[in-house]
């Protein structure tokens, strides 16, 4: 009973050995120390749990008012133990350029670094804080503040008081001017977002008087219910004013309210630049809207032609405003050139030039083309040119592939370009309950012939999960109105020592 309890103990004693002796063991490498900005927006960095998160939190209050009123960004580490091959000074240099400590136009960060184990303490000034925080000054705040509360294990306490310390360091009236320094410098970064007012307002001014040029111009065209020619073109035409809200609202939330690491050397400096690209890609889709709106107005293609002609003529200016819209031009002017034989006048037998019948006026071509060669226009596999003679006694037909050529081919039946291979027909819709079923079928638009291919399944609608994760992850930036550091360097300023 004896040996029992002997060993008990021995394996009770070394367990306790051996965790005291993993955790003294543990080194971290700057890359394995948390960073507080991507872990809830705080400032402190306490992976060993030395501090506890009570303490934490309250630290982070306590920074978060020093900030506010010394305009100085504090960052504290507290680890049990850190790289061997590192001394303290280079460990917590590297850190705080690592991380980007302080903003970028004012350097005004600083750097507490503290490891328990080797009993050491570090502090990092940014270049730009080292007037309001000379290194005599910070050694001493540390003597008097930390180095104590250090040496009874009160490491909470001892940080709270060289912060507090720090903030009547920097508020003492005989450092007004290295303050207002700092403030100035500061200062200079949110003076950007001033400076984009006047580029912005031109952007402004500039692109709602063209808006308004456009559509005086596109009062002129005769708009009709979209139920025509292209569909392609009519959900570009209905779709433009969704995908331009959607880019709107993507950008500024991006931007504005730090939705991605992606965006975070965007600012105010940069907001004329996303307005003129936004405005600039809505005036393309407006645009779009013109000529889409040209083309249910013409059910002749040449005078589709004329009429877009005669429109990009008046507005071929629109591309300083909307690079984009050169894109269309181009392909307008090839498309052009592939029709201009298509247009030229044909010769009747007596060697006399013919009248092009007007399919705005004929649209169903009638009494020229038969049921199956409209229907072939009506589905967009061709589109018949029909030329009369002057004295009305003959005509010709001309046949030009459209834009649904590819989809359709000859009907073994009725010999037209109506048939539709494997069209799929649900037969019964899916829910989110139930799957569904459709059929594979090839189809004649114009006989109706229908060739059965096969039974399909239609999976089952599955609900999104987004809502549920993005309500999850809004609590994270409680502590902090920030999820990064400001991009802040230090040249190797600062001071450190043991207890």
């Amino acid at each position: 009973m004896l040996k029992f309890h002997l060993f008990k103990a021995l394996s009770l004693f070394l367990l306790i050995f051996v965790t005291n002796f993993a955790i003294a063991q543990r080194a971290y490498q700057v890359k394995d120390i948390p960073d507080p900005k991507k872990n809830g927006g705080g400032y402190v960095s306490d992976p060993d749990k030395i501090l506890g998160s009570n303490a934490v939190a309250e630290l982070n209050t306590t920074i978060a008012d020093f900030e506010r009123k010394t305009h100085v960004q504090v960052a504290v580490v507290v680890v049990n133990d850190f790289d061997h091959d590192q001394e303290d000074f280079d460990f917590a240099y590297q850190l705080f350029n690592t991380w980007g400590i302080g903003q970028k136009n004012s350097n005004n960060g600083l750097l507490l670094f503290i490891s328990k184990e080797r009993r050491k303490y570090r502090f990092i000034t940014g270049t730009g804080a080292e007037g309001v925080l000379p290194d005599v000054k910070l050694k001493h705040i540390a003597e008097r503040q930390l180095l104590p509360a250090f040496r009874k294990n009160n490491y909470a306490t001892g940080i709270i008081n060289t912060i507090n310390a720090l903030g009547e360091l920097i508020l003492n009236p005989n450092n007004q001017a290295e303050l207002n320094q700092l403030f100035t410098q500061k200062d200079n970064s949110d003076s950007l977002m001033e400076s984009f007012w006047l580029p912005t307002a031109v952007i402004i001014l500039a692109f709602f008087g063209v808006f308004r040029l456009v559509n005086r111009q596109g009062k002129n065209i005769p708009f009709k219910a979209f139920t025509g020619k292209n569909p392609g073109e009519r959900a570009i035409a209905k779709g433009c004013v969704g995908v331009i809200l959607v880019f709107i609202i993507a950008v500024f939330a991006f931007i504005f309210f730090d939705g991605t690491r992606l965006f975070d050397h965007f600012g105010w400096r940069h907001v004329p630049v996303i307005l003129y690209t936004v405005l600039a890609i809505a005036l393309y889709f407006r645009y779009l809207f013109y000529i889409s709106s040209l083309r249910q107005a013409h059910n002749d293609d040449k005078n589709f032609f004329t009429s877009v002609n005669s429109f990009n003529k008046k507005n071929f200016w629109l591309v300083i405003f909307s690079p984009l819209i050169l894109i269309s031009l181009i392909g307008y002017l090839f498309k052009k050139s592939k029709n201009n034989d298509r247009f030229k006048p044909v010769l009747d037998s007596k060697n006399k030039e013919m009248v092009r019948v007007d399919r705005d006026i004929n649209i169903d071509g009638s009494p020229f083309l038969t049921k199956g060669q409209r229907q072939e226009e009506v589905i967009q596999a061709y589109d018949y040119d029909i030329w009369e003679s002057t004295d009305h006694k003959e005509h010709l037909i001309k046949q030009w592939p459209a834009e649904a050529y590819k989809q359709y081919t000859e009907c073994p039946d009725c010999a037209f370009r109506t048939f539709k291979l494997h069209k799929q027909v649900t037969t019964r819709a899916a829910t989110y309950s139930h799957s569904g079923q459709a059929k594979v079928i090839n189809e004649c638009s114009f006989c109706k012939k229908t060739e059965f291919i096969k039974w399909i399944i239609l999976p089952m609608l599955v609900e999104s999960g987004s809502s549920s994760s993005s309500s999850g992850g809004s609590s994270s930036s409680s502590s902090s109105s920030s999820s990064s550091w400001g991009g802040g360097s230090s040249s190797g300023g600062g001071t450190g020592g043991s207890w």
